[in-house]
């Protein structure tokens, strides 16, 4: 979907901080309806929502780089000036990080408030169309809203367009508010979005009844797991069962497939039949009117892949990357190496690995053309290089293999999609909701064991890892939970779900979280630093240090922006922030 640029003049909770600086300064605080009349003229600015997504500071560089390395299975030593992606110590209230975050979710929310008000007030459109652009609407606007409640906890509910002399300084609301504005907006689509096969080619990335319902189901879960870390469980049982009701929606509906190749999933000119697996994404084409930070495309091939590694984005001379975001050596290990993680039998032996491990992670690589080792095999850990003499030992830590894009046009202009929800996420849902309320049950292994015997699967030569999930292993709902978390870890590495996945879900414990143990339990059991070889073998550390440090409760939550709290003085600061 290309970034079409609307003109909808909106007072975001900053624009007053940065555009007042005069005293009789004009504000404009919501788009003249004289503009807006027809059916054409809504769908531009239904366009303009998905706009603020796509933009550089969203999901087109900002969210991946900084919340990607935030979590424990990936890390970056890049970043902006005023920050380093993924270290928590140089993580402040003031940072432009967080920043952008806020703003612009929150700038999506004020394009959707008015999307939803031209639904409303439109004589001019069917009501066919009206139900619809105004599910549209709601529909982006929860989805900013549940990311951001995720991000910073209760925050303010706006729900129409801003007007400054009124609801311009707004109080944050409570975590429960917002989830029940969530769940309000994801489920009008149910009813009123297209279905998935009844949706024009060419929208094929935007919203749907699947998409609602998929989110909705998403949102259930991470709701019931709050209430569980809040003791609150005899709560949270009632929106695990919605979960799974609304998880099993989706697959009943028939709309969606799991591919028979994992792979074809990141190959980008399979991009379109991508799509009768990934129910929402946020999607990318190539821009070749220009290559500023305002292209259609974005730099994820290039954030992912290391420098030495040619044609495989836009980036000139060689279309190479640039290695900002790489593996924690130990998360490699974690499904590769049975002797340091026994949990690794489930997809690994001697001889043979998980399919997904060999498509979703990049090892060995050759040299590009613009390297002085051209036409070497470039080498990182866990491999062992050993005499021969064509292979050469560059780097200690694995990439990401998933975002690739050799004929994009520049290092911002790569047509990867971000994938937010895929139908394998819906299976581990059901697998999740049924194993909270009742155990390890049939439902809740075969719901797992399906994403299992896809990666099996692997390119039509059948894999004999991942194992199935069996009774026996999983004794106890900890038990079960646990393995769910290590499936998720690798189902979706690279595609911004760990970190979200680590402050909501708890340890066997029922009592941390499991960002808590790892960064407090975990990790320090690790022997800092990176891998070294020497004399034919891989010694030392398995982590990265950027964002290994010691666990602080602070970390479960951004902190508010310091540019709001200024302008807004019933904002509170999130805690030992």
């Amino acid at each position: 979907m290309k970034n079409k640029h609307i003109k909808i003049v909106v007072v975001s909770f900053l624009f007053l901080l940065n555009a007042c600086t005069k005293i009789d300064q004009q504000i404009y605080d919501a788009q003249s309806t004289a503009d807006v009349k027809t059916q054409s003229d809504v769908e531009v600015a239904i366009i303009g929502v998905y706009s603020q997504f796509t933009a550089w500071n969203g999901f087109k560089a900002q969210f991946p780089y900084v919340v990607c390395p935030y979590a424990d299975d990936l890390s970056s030593i890049q970043g902006a000036s005023s920050s380093i992606w993924g270290t928590k110590t140089t993580l402040n209230s003031g940072i432009g990080d967080v920043l952008s975050i806020w703003s612009r979710y929150y700038s999506a929310i004020s394009n959707a408030n008015a999307v939803i008000g031209y639904a409303n007030s439109l004589t001019s459109l069917s009501l066919t169309y009206q139900a619809q652009a105004r599910a549209e609407g709601k529909f982006l606007r929860g989805l900013s809203y549940f990311y951001l409640v995720q991000y910073f906890g209760g925050v303010p509910l706006i729900t129409s367009v801003v007007n400054y002399q009124t609801n311009f300084q707004v109080p944050r609301s409570s975590v429960d508010s917002v989830y029940q504005l969530i769940f309000s907006d994801f489920s009008e689509g149910v009813t009123a979005l297209p279905l998935r096969s009844a949706q024009p080619t060419s929208q094929y990335n935007r919203a749907t009844q699947g998409a609602a319902q998929g989110f909705l189901a998403k949102a259930y879960l991470t709701y019931a797991n709050y209430l569980d870390l809040n003791n609150r469980s005899s709560e949270a049982q009632k929106y695990y069962d919605s979960a799974k009701l609304a998880a099993t929606a989706v697959i009943g509906s028939g709309q969606y497939v799991l591919l028979s190749d994992f792979a074809k999933l990141w190959d980008v000119n399979n991009k379109t039949n991508a799509y009768n697996e990934v129910i929402f994404g946020i999607s990318y084409t190539r821009d070749y009117t220009n290559t500023d930070a305002t292209t259609n495309g974005n730099g994820f091939a290039v954030a992912f892949n290391p420098q030495s590694r040619g044609n495989i984005s836009g980036r000139l001379p060689g279309h190479n990357g640039l290695g900002y975001i790489k593996v924690h050596p130990w998360f490699y290990d974690k499904y590769t190496n049975v002797s340091a993680f026994p949990s690794a039998a489930d997809y690994a032996n001697a001889k043979d690995t998980d399919y997904r491990v060999q498509t979703s992670f990049l090892t060995s690589w050759i040299q590009s053309s613009t390297n002085a080792s051209n036409g070497l095999t470039c080498v990182t850990y866990p491999y062992k290089p050993g005499s021969a003499s064509n292979y050469y030992l560059c780097e200690s830590q694995p990439y990401i293999n998933k975002y690739i894009d050799p004929n994009g046009v520049a290092s911002g202009d790569n047509a990867n999609d971000l994938f937010l929800l895929r139908y394998s996420e819906i299976y581990l849902i059901v697998a999740e909701a049924e194993n909270e309320m009742n155990g390890p049950t049939t439902t809740s292994l075969v719901a797992f064991n399906l994403v299992r015997q896809r990666a099996r699967k692997a390119n039509g030569v059948a894999h004999t890892y991942p194992v199935d999930l069996t009774a026996a292993a999983v004794p106890t709902k900890e038990a079960m939970r646990m393995k769910i978390f290590d499936e998720r870890g690798l189902e979706f590495v690279g595609e911004m779900n760990r970190w979200f996945d680590l402050v909501r879900m708890r340890y066997s414990d029922n009592a941390q979280t499991m960002y808590q143990y790892q960064f407090g339990t975990f990790l320090p059991t690790l022997t800092p630093g990176l891998p070294v070889y020497k004399n034919k073998v891989w010694s030392t550390g398995r982590t990265e240090a950027s964002n290994i440090i010691p666990f602080d409760r602070k970390y479960m939550l951004f902190p508010i922006p310091a540019n709001e709290t200024a302008v807004n003085p019933k904002l509170t600061q999130n805690p030992e922030w």
